[in-house]
């Protein structure tokens, strides 16, 4: 038996309390029915906090300002925060997320279905999420209705994350922004204390690179475009990044951040909406740069499969921004055949967009 055989599918306490509820007549088809609807309300949330973020850079809460009141309340309980605690997007209703979604159909229907038919389904997922919610029986059709949601949805979360991760480096020939010259260029005081020092003494190399969301297209001008992202990468290699150590050096990361992506202590790369203005990105960069080599101790912490799931795990418990072992840090146009949702579909070949 291997390693991987051996290793537990659920912890303890979870598979006691797993039990527990089947002896208490819970049936066992709502386990499932749950965890299906997990990923699909999950999806849509991460799908439209990057989109909005994408669109209206650090200004994006003004679109999910019906979640405030019930944002406000939670944080009276600081003693039961969560890495959601911050994101206003884990406050709205099911409802309300689709009234958000709707507002934005220009930059968020190349991931869902054809708008008549995406309006046609949510009456019966909205049925099951009601069952869920009240603790009702499920209907025998339940998880099928979910599962084939997620199959109709797989294309589309596929061309979001892929298009996440095609990346390529801005020409500072032809772009003048202040990202771009301040740090290809190196006009940015940061950029000219740092990047030399951080390979020669640290080890440590960094990559600027800009990507674009699917409904958005390249623009002349980067600075301030909507539909662009800057990722500010760094690979560490003599040394391992302390994740959460890297995390109170940015005091939560600072208006600009979308992401902090991390999927091992070897690399960490920090997402930028282009709407926030090439100098405040700039700033962000060097702020960031400072934090990784604060951030780094000398030796390995990851060993084993085990300890790079620890490693991960931990990440995803410090804020929603950052991003560890997900669909937005793994695939990319070459990661297929793959099913995003393991839900009975899949994406052979990557699709155009």
């Amino acid at each position: 038996m291997d390693a991987e055989e051996e290793r537990p599918l659920l912890s303890a306490a979870t598979e006691r309390a797993f039990y527990a509820a089947r002896s208490a007549s819970l049936p066992e088809e709502t386990y499932a029915i749950f965890a299906r609807w997990w990923q699909l309300e999950t999806w849509l949330r991460e799908l439209v906090y990057v989109e909005l973020r994408s669109l209206y850079g650090s200004a994006w809460q003004k679109a999910v300002a019906a979640s405030a009141g019930r944002q406000r309340q939670d944080a009276q309980f600081q003693h039961m925060s969560s890495a959601d605690s911050d994101n206003p997007l884990a406050y709205l209703d099911y409802s309300q997320l689709l009234k958000v979604i709707a507002e934005h159909d220009d930059q968020l229907r190349y991931a869902l279905l054809e708008p008549r038919s995406w309006a046609g389904r949510q009456d019966e997922l909205m049925r099951i999420r009601h069952r869920i919610g009240h603790m009702r029986k499920p209907h025998s059709d339940d998880l099928g209705r979910l599962e084939q949601t997620l199959r109709d949805l797989e294309r589309g979360a596929f061309i979001a994350c892929a298009s996440y991760n095609r990346r390529s480096g801005p020409d500072p020939d032809k772009h003048s922004d202040p990202v771009t010259q301040g740090w290809l260029r190196r006009q940015h005081p940061t950029a000219l204390r740092l990047i030399d020092h951080a390979e020669a003494r640290y080890d440590t190399s960094f990559e600027l690179t800009v990507s674009r969301r699917p409904w958005a297209t390249y623009p002349d001008d980067l600075d301030g475009a909507e539909g662009i992202f800057w990722h500010a990468s760094f690979y560490i290699r003599r040394n391992s990044l302390e994740i959460k150590k890297l995390w109170r050096q940015l005091q939560g990361g600072g208006a600009p951040l979308v992401h902090l992506v991390s999927d091992d202590p070897g690399s960490v790369h920090f997402t930028f909406s282009a709407v926030d203005g090439g100098t405040p990105i700039a700033e962000a960069i060097g702020r960031a740069f400072d934090a990784v080599l604060m951030s780094c101790r000398v030796g390995r912490q990851v060993e084993s499969d085990e300890d790079f799931e620890r490693w991960q795990r931990q990440a995803r418990e410090i804020d929603y921004r950052v991003v560890s072992g997900s669909h937005w840090s793994i695939v990319d146009e070459t990661t297929v055949p793959i099913s995003m949702f393991g839900a009975g579909g899949g994406i052979d070949f990557p699709p155009q967009w």
